[in-house]
């Protein structure tokens, strides 16, 4: 089922929970947020594994991380030495995977290897 709000920024936030399975992203347009969701849940009904916002190109969770920085650096906003550190880290160890095939099983064991690593709470979660 979907969830759709506006934010205060003026943008539509809308959060799809269907199956286990959790997306949201957020909108210029209401309409374009129902359509969205729509998509999202009839993809969801017929088995498949969605992916969020479609977006040219954002197909694996390296992409993600590249449109991550980019927009960082759109705003102005410097990435740290830790950030770029972990950023580095999850597009080595998880960069390659399909971000429609990420599961929050996948997360769960990433923050585990990292905990037997030694990395503290903060790092992992």
């Amino acid at each position: 089922m979907a969830s759709i709000n506006k934010l205060a920024s003026g943008k539509w936030r809308v959060q799809v929970r269907c199956k286990g399975r959790s997306l949201s992203t957020s909108f210029s347009l209401r309409k374009d947020a129902e359509m969205w969701a729509r998509r999202i849940e009839r993809e969801i009904d017929l088995g498949q594994k969605p992916a969020p916002k479609h977006k040219d190109g954002i197909k694996t969770v390296s992409d993600l991380i590249d449109l991550h920085i980019a927009d960082m650096t759109e705003v102005g906003k410097l990435i740290g030495r830790s950030k770029a550190f972990s950023l580095d880290l999850l597009r080595a160890r998880l960069g390659r995977l399909n971000i429609a095939d990420l599961s929050r099983e996948q997360v769960i064991k990433f923050g585990k290897e990292r905990a037997e690593e030694g990395a503290g709470p903060v790092t992992v979660e």
